[in-house]
């Protein structure tokens, strides 16, 4: 049942790439988030699609992860966007428990602007850099390969209504011996009051190879799945002073295939200006 604990671990890996949409940062101007993120699962969605328990003795597979994302404005409509994480790994059952702690594989990218109106829409291109792999590492908290990811990211703002609706259509090339993936996401969002932000979102991970191929192998012959997954979640934030906010995080996995059936929680602090 390694592989399982794997498929759970790229999924809750995957899972983080939290950016703030569509829209650029002015030039000059910063936002930066740290994110605290607690993901925990002991069931999986197997090949076929179906639920079911993670193994035989009470497998379980916990990560406690902490996430720095950036954005910056190079120019009006030009942002670099970078996203940085660490944290705890933990596999167990009755028989053994395998915990990694270290540095994760680190992100950079680039978003243009296009257009503001009546549909804001942004391209963005970045890397993952492969920080968090070792051959040592098990679980491991990277897949040691590079990859290339591009989107095209769209926002509306349904003003006098306090809300807007988002989407983004992307494209991952992945390096080794991992199959492409296509991504895609939805949210909307509404700000009630202007200390308050909610927003509810979903996205999926379509992975370009059967139902009975996708498995890779990494390393001294371990085994990494790189399923599907269909996530839904719920982030709400409230202004503390000034651009300083606090923000909560819940989200699960509502389907899948060779992915682990997890749900993670978060809690963070933001700031733009």
């Amino acid at each position: 049942m390694r592989y399982l604990f794997c498929a759970v671990l790229l999924g809750s890996i995957m899972a983080r790439q939290v950016h703030a949409g569509a829209w650029s940062q002015p030039q000059g101007a910063t936002y930066a988030k740290v994110s605290s993120i607690f993901y925990v699962a002991d069931q999986v969605y197997n090949d076929m699609g179906d639920r079911q328990k993670m193994g035989m003795d009470d497998d379980e597979f916990t990560g406690d992860q902490v996430f720095l994302y950036i954005e910056h404005g190079l120019r009006d409509r030009l942002t670099v966007v970078g996203q940085v994480s660490g944290g705890v790994l933990t596999s167990t059952n009755r028989l053994v428990r395998q915990r990694t702690t270290g540095i994760g594989d680190a992100e950079v990218g680039l978003k243009y602007q296009l257009i503001n109106a009546p549909v804001v829409l942004s391209p963005m291109l970045s890397i993952k850099i492969p920080t968090g792999y070792h051959d040592d590492y098990d679980p491991a908290l990277g897949t040691g390969s590079a990859d290339v990811e591009g989107r095209i990211l769209a926002a509306r703002s349904l003003w006098p209504l306090p809300l807007y609706v988002g989407a983004e259509l992307g494209y991952r090339w992945r390096g080794g011996a991992f199959s492409d993936q296509l991504v895609l996401s939805t949210e909307i969002g509404a700000t009630p009051h202007e200390r308050v932000f909610l927003k509810g979102f979903t996205s999926l991970r379509n992975t370009r190879s059967g139902r009975q191929v996708n498995l890779g192998v990494v390393g001294a012959g371990q085994q990494v799945s790189e399923g599907d997954a269909v996530q839904i979640g719920l982030n709400g934030a409230v202004r503390l002073h000034g651009g300083v906010w606090l923000d909560v995080l819940m989200e699960w996995t509502a389907d899948g295939e060779n992915v682990g059936a997890g749900t993670s929680w978060g809690i963070g602090i933001s700031y733009g200006g």
